[in-house]
């Protein structure tokens, strides 16, 4: 499904990308707020005193991945879709186990919102149908929007996977290192990470990888070849205008 995913002029005065950035930043407060949960379960007591558990989104603005990379995305030519953070004290979590499940909360929530957007889709419980232009039928916004959110919860859910400083991923396998180098990562993760960016996108095609990995999940997950080109072609249609 590459060839679906070449890069387009964004249209700003277009509804449908407002609708899905809005939806997105709800999708961002909800995965810090994940985070922020299991670390509390997990041991870090002090993370209700500093205003943790909320779903106000003011809460989890990060100068770099809230502010400074989206900018530097949208000067790109892409869709500056913001991120957050969630400042947890990794020194109060009771065990391995638990730093682990702080790590990956935030992507298994993302992982159940896409599965609570693309679900009603799904051939087996017949809810909603998944037509398109390519198909000759008529597709509504709404469609459009619970298409395109779906496929960008797991495109969230395998990037942050990616063990890369200061993403999820490497959050996890982290706790599995020695306290240096561990340490030494961290120290270094927004160079490391701006590194990894910059080779993402000046090599070609490989950003793609990402598409499939979406399209295979949609697949395991019992959807034809016509949802998925509905999903894919939603997302194209919200966030590129084509």
């Amino acid at each position: 499904m590459s060839e679906h995913f070449a890069l387009a002029v964004v249209d700003y005065a277009d509804p449908l990308l407002w609708a899905a950035f809005i939806g997105w930043i709800l999708s961002v407060v909800l995965h810090e707020f994940a985070h922020g949960l299991v670390a509390y379960l997990g041991g870090d007591y002090t993370i209700r005193e500093r205003g943790g558990l909320t779903l106000n989104p003011f809460q989890y603005v990060d100068p770099m991945m809230s502010l400074l990379f989206p900018a530097i995305i949208f000067v790109m030519g892409g869709v500056p879709l913001p991120g957050g953070v969630t400042y947890i004290r990794r020194d109060l979590i009771r065990g391995r186990g638990w730093q682990v499940a702080v790590s990956l909360a935030g992507p298994a929530m993302n992982f159940l919102l896409f599965l609570l957007l693309c679900l009603p889709f799904h051939p087996r419980f017949g809810w909603l149908d998944a037509p398109g232009p390519w198909t000759g039928g008529e597709v509504s916004n709404a469609y459009y929007f619970m298409g395109a959110m779906a496929w960008l919860q797991m495109l969230s859910v395998l990037f942050n996977l990616l063990p890369v400083p200061p993403l999820d991923g490497f959050q996890a396998v982290a706790q599995f290192m020695d306290e240096q180098t561990r340490q030494k990562l961290m120290s270094m993760s927004t160079a490391l990470f701006f590194i990894f960016f910059a080779i993402m996108w000046r090599t070609p095609g490989l950003f793609d990888h990402f598409h499939n990995g979406v399209a295979h999940t949609l697949e395991g997950l019992g959807f034809d070849d016509q949802a998925i080109d509905f999903f894919g072609q939603s997302y194209n249609r919200v966030l590129f205008g084509k």
